[in-house]
């Protein structure tokens, strides 16, 4: 046996005394040197050691629970498969940048083991001490931790290991985890609920009794013995189903950081040591039924509390669902199988048909057919997808059978990466979270002064009842409605924005645009249809046949226009070879011998070649039309020249009048030519000064960052230019999405591609505002007018763990009645015709 073998230590130890192991608890051998510690297992040793030599010793001091529930299980575990990706899912592994552009891992896993807020701290310290590891977050609610390291240096298996080492079990993270720990939590309260009713109505029965007698007479000895068992029903009550109370004002105590459950695990202690007291005192009151009843309902009104956040939770969680349960997936020798998603693996094979939304993010490799993205990029119209097209969850298939390979399935696809981020949003903690946290504490710490000086008021007045009334403040005076309904206010706006497909990823977002400032739109595909119709040509039928070959190999809006256009000329088919499109250019290719260019007016600057005259007043024209001119250049002479140009959306003068109603100041930021976005912005009624063409992304990116400093700055936009600008901007608004990095730089993103959500953003804003002030007013008013009755002895106790809940109670009720996100109506117009 090795030194440290714990049997042998027994075998050592003459007295056989245990003592309890300084880690978990745990009886443990006593050591023969009283100086050193003592451990039940080399588990525990381990952990300890590692602790101790990262200097994390705080840990014992912080930890809220019983050593012995904080080590886990010590059951082996196979670390080994969380370094295989089949084994690891659904936990996907994702690659993120780092600093100085190192590539890290980031990864979410179930934790098991977890108690209090110093296991978590434990946790998140740890990264500190192991190179490689760059952090580790920790999720309470959901029992997971998110970890990021860098894979070149340390594995994921040897965190999991070093986890376990020091008392905390990870593994694959299952989103139903989160889902399985509120119902836990739900049945644990339950449980409570019962113990505590139990307590109350036997406690009642017995007070019945001892009122009785003391009017018809009773018998010494079985008044005491009922005062006895009423006591230790009221004990019972307190130090069990009460101890939820007593655990958080510990928590609270440890933390330095006033909580709600302090003044009621003060009030509820107070009672009891009253009732003891008054067991040897015969003229003392004992107050056995009122604390017992009072647990009973106070934790009544936590469990209803409760079910209303899991409603909520639950709530979002459906709306963010959307994606199918099941898919068909295609096994060895094409055999087609139902099964539920969560099944589903990375680079299985599954088959979706017409009128299904697909499963998983993947690449066709069977069938040809059209989809509808218009949740991920607010595309209209749908798009044609044959093999070896990239396709998404969430999007439907609309017109045949398509089987698709998954690269990506869950939450790392675009879709699960979106969902993720509302619901973070939800939880977040936006200013207005944070200032009613705030206010939280210190309400808590004035309770407990006016608590004090109640007793001492009392006690000079009457002290028969100094201890009921103060007790009655204690409990009256909670400020659960203040943290509650702030949050779920947050929660509630957000989950029925989802349903309307307008996804916020940010709670702050909100907060900032239920206050008027300054609203930027990009103009192609925001405030125009993002679809480009060809509205003059000049040339011959031969030039425009060249031309939309060339363009038939080419994806743009422009290529399209052009293509569709000579399709309804019925222009001669021919073939182009060597097409080359040079980005942000144009593009050029040969035809029948001949080298064509085709591109704005920018391609004539290299070649110092200039239009005729009637090509230059067809320029003009175009121009004067808010279209965009495209010139041929055939064998370096400018051979045609066509215009295209992009509708405005029916529904922008309207989106854009209700804003300036409500305050705001509308800007147009584009990359297009100056004079086609002055012509818009007349259109629409934005004033020329703030209507501004040829604007680079850098020059973007400085319009938004001068408008700061007068309210807030929101961006409206969808493409690539757009990123820095969604970034910079307070709020970020891609209408379309189509590009990821817009995608990826807006905290908000209106699925359905219709401007008027930007006004009904605003006004969601503003009523959830609202809903959270007038919470603040009834929370508030609601605690002042308790405590004035519980300090001037108007309610008992009793009452007072009546009317407790009933704050919160009201404030659930109002923000869950907050009137659902309506579309916003906006009068359609005709298209403007160019």
């Amino acid at each position: 046996m090795s030194p440290n073998d714990p049997h042998e230590q027994d075998q050592e130890n003459k007295s056989g005394e245990t003592v309890e192991c300084v880690h978990c608890g745990l009886p443990a051998p006593r050591p023969r040197d009283e100086s050193e510690p003592a451990f039940c297992c080399n588990g525990c040793r381990g952990a300890w050691q590692l602790i101790h030599g990262w200097g994390l010793e705080d840990f014992y001091s912080l930890r809220a629970c019983e050593p012995s529930e904080t080590f886990a299980d010590k059951k082996q575990s196979t670390f080994d498969d969380l370094d295989d990706p089949k084994l690891l899912a659904p936990s996907v592994v994702k690659m993120v940048v780092g600093p100085n552009g190192v590539q890290l891992a980031k990864v979410r896993l179930s934790i098991g083991g977890l108690h209090c807020a110093a296991c978590a701290w434990l946790i998140e310290q740890t990264p500190n001490h192991v190179i490689g590891w760059y952090s580790a977050e920790v999720q309470m609610h959901s029992r997971s931790v998110q970890l990021v390291y860098d894979p070149s240096v340390v594995r994921l298996s040897e965190l999991a290991r070093l986890l376990h080492q020091i008392g905390y079990r990870v593994g694959p993270f299952d989103t139903s985890s989160e889902r399985n720990a509120s119902e836990q939590e739900s049945r644990r309260l339950l449980v409570d609920v019962a113990i505590a009713g139990f307590c109350a109505a036997n406690a009642m029965w017995i007070a019945v009794a001892l009122y009785a007698g003391a009017f018809t007479g009773i018998d010494v000895s079985q008044r005491e013995l009922l005062r006895y068992v009423g006591v230790g029903l009221g004990a019972l009550a307190v130090l069990v189903p009460g101890r939820i109370f007593f655990r958080g004002a510990l928590a609270s105590l440890r933390m330095r950081i006033p909580h709600m459950d302090l003044p009621v695990a003060l009030g509820l202690l107070a009672g009891l040591l009253a009732s003891v007291y008054g067991l040897f005192v015969a003229t003392s009151e004992i107050y056995f039924d009122s604390i017992a009843t009072l647990v009973f309902f106070l934790l009544i009104g936590r469990w209803i509390q409760l079910q209303q956040q899991h409603h909520a939770g639950r709530s979002i969680a459906a709306l963010l669902n959307l994606t199918p349960a099941a898919a068909t997936r295609v096994d060895e020798g094409g055999v087609l199988t139902r099964v539920p998603v969560r099944e589903i693996e990375l680079d299985d094979t599954v088959q979706v048909g017409p009128g299904e939304s697909i499963p998983v993010d993947g690449t066709i490799t069977v069938g040809d057919s059209f989809v509808d993205r218009s949740l991920l990029t607010g595309e209209s119209r749908p798009i044609s997808v044959s093999v070896g097209d990239q396709v998404e969850a969430g999007t439907d298939n609309l017109e045949s059978d398509i089987r698709v390979k998954a690269t990506a399935i869950g939450e790392a696809t675009r879709l699960g990466e979106l969902s993720q981020s509302v619901a973070a949003a939800a939880a977040s903690k936006t200013p207005i979270v944070q200032l009613a946290n705030r206010i939280g504490g210190w309400f808590v710490s004035v309770i407990l002064v006016l608590a004090a000086l109640t007793a001492i008021v009392w006690w000079r007045i009457d002290p028969s009842v100094a201890l009921n009334h103060s007790v009655a403040l204690l409990i009256v005076a909670c400020p659960c409605a203040l943290a509650l309904a702030t949050p779920l206010a947050i929660a509630v706006a957000v989950g029925r924005l989802a349903e309307r497909r307008i996804l916020v990823r940010s709670g702050e977002s909100l907060e900032q645009l239920a206050k008027p400032g300054t609203v930027f739109f990009d103009k192609t595909g925001t405030l125009t249809a993002g679809r480009m119709q060809m509205t003059a040509w000049l040339g011959d039928d031969d030039v425009l046949a060249a031309t939309a070959a060339i363009e038939s190999n080419v994806a743009h809006p422009i290529a399209r226009a052009v293509a569709q256009y000579a399709k309804s000329k019925n222009a001669e088919s021919r073939t182009s070879t060597d097409v080359n499109n040079r980005v942000g250019v144009g593009v050029e290719g040969t035809v029948d011998g001949s080298r064509y260019m085709i591109g704005g007016m920018k391609v004539l600057s290299p070649t110092g070649v200039a239009p005729s005259q009637t090509q230059q007043s067809k320029i003009d024209e175009i121009l004067a039309l808010s279209s965009t001119p495209i010139v041929i250049l055939k064998d370096g002479a400018v051979a045609a020249v066509l215009g295209v140009s992009d509708p405005i959306r029916s529904e922008a003068r309207d989106v854009i009048g209700q804003l300036r109603r409500g305050g705001w100041s509308v800007s147009m930021l584009s990359g297009d030519h100056p004079s086609i976005v002055q012509s818009v912005a007349s259109e629409l009624g934005v004033a020329a000064e703030h209507a501004l063409g040829d604007q680079s992304p850098e020059q973007k990116l400085a319009a938004i960052q001068a408008a700061k400093g007068h309210g807030p700055v929101v961006m409206v936009g969808d493409g690539v230019n757009d990123a820095a600008a969604l970034a910079a901007a307070d709020v970020g608004v891609a209408l379309r999405g189509g590009a990821n990095a817009s995608l990826a730089a807006a905290p908000i993103l209106i699925g359905n591609s219709h401007l008027g959500g930007i006004v009904t953003l605003v006004k969601t804003a503003r009523r959830t505002s609202r809903c959270i002030r007038e919470n603040f007013v009834i929370s508030i008013g609601y605690n002042i007018i308790a405590a004035l009755l519980a300090m001037t002895g108007v309610i008992s106790p009793l009452i007072a763990a009546v009317l407790m809940p009933i704050s919160s109670l009201t404030v659930l009720t109002m923000t869950l009645a907050m009137p659902k996100v309506q579309e916003t109506q906006v009068t359609l117009h005709a298209e403007a015709k160019p």
